[in-house]
């Protein structure tokens, strides 16, 4: 995608933004209720927790939860992947296992961890790592099922070293499913950290939307609501930067 191009998306996604901020305060300002404050409100709010560095310390609970959980998730996932594309025989006794993750209800585990294991960042930790692991395994794997089989034969006849064909084929080939995967294992975790914490795990965002809404400030909860996804969309493209960056070839 050339600069141009990539200006002209960028530009069509600020001005999608810009209208949906611009019909949210016109239909507060229309309704005139408390049950939905207008954005400049909302914003000014947002504004102030910034200020004052209230966010900072929420945010980064909820931020190292994250990354742990999907870092594990993430190694645990591609190791998995490997395995089953190499190992029919393994891939067929842990493809229902894998499913039965994918379709959990996510609050179940929540509620299930809570009792098991108790409100600790461990906990939340184990959580993602096990919500993110099934859905990278599964992409890893099929990605790999698309590997040219001739290409591993012909490096096979020629002798080619393990470690060469490592690194010369199989990283080369993984690269750019890994990192859309990344992409998309990351984008989960920061949603599961944030629903584990409104949950019942504290010091995050999602405790903080917790205690706004047990006290109806609305504009407190919306607030902290647009910190969580303002952090997802400036991380999400930070991804996709380096995504591009090293899949340029």
């Amino acid at each position: 995608m050339t600069a141009s191009m990539r200006l002209k998306e960028y530009s069509a996604q600020l001005a999608s933004l810009v209208l949906i901020i611009l019909g949210w305060e016109i239909a507060a300002q229309t309704m005139n209720t408390n049950a939905l404050p207008p954005a400049s409100t909302v914003f000014a709010t947002l504004g102030g927790l910034v200020a004052d560095g209230d966010a900072f310390g929420p945010l980064f609970s909820t931020l190292l939860r994250t990354v742990l959980g999907f870092a594990l998730g993430f190694l645990l996932g591609t190791a998995y992947g490997i395995f089953a594309a190499t190992f029919k025989t393994f891939d067929e006794l842990t493809k229902w296992l894998i499913q039965i993750a994918i379709f959990t209800p996510t609050l179940i585990l929540i509620f299930l961890f809570l009792v098991a294991i108790g409100r600790t960042n461990f906990t939340v930790i184990i959580l993602i790592a096990l919500v993110v692991m099934p859905m990278i395994g599964t992409y890893i794997r099929d990605a790999l099922k698309d590997f040219d089989p001739d290409l591993e034969g012909m490096a096979v006849s020629y002798k080619v070293p393990l470690h060469q064909r490592v690194t010369g084929m199989y990283l080369p080939f993984l690269i750019p499913p890994m990192l859309a995967a990344g992409r998309i294992g990351f984008t989960l975790s920061w949603k599961v950290a944030f629903l584990a914490e409104i949950f019942g795990f504290p010091n995050g965002l999602g405790w903080q939307v917790r205690q706004t809404y047990q006290i109806y400030n609305v504009a407190g909860l919306l607030a902290w609501l647009c910190l969580f996804i303002i952090t997802l969309i400036a991380i999400e493209q930070l991804m996709r930067f380096v995504e591009r960056r090293v899949v340029t070839w």
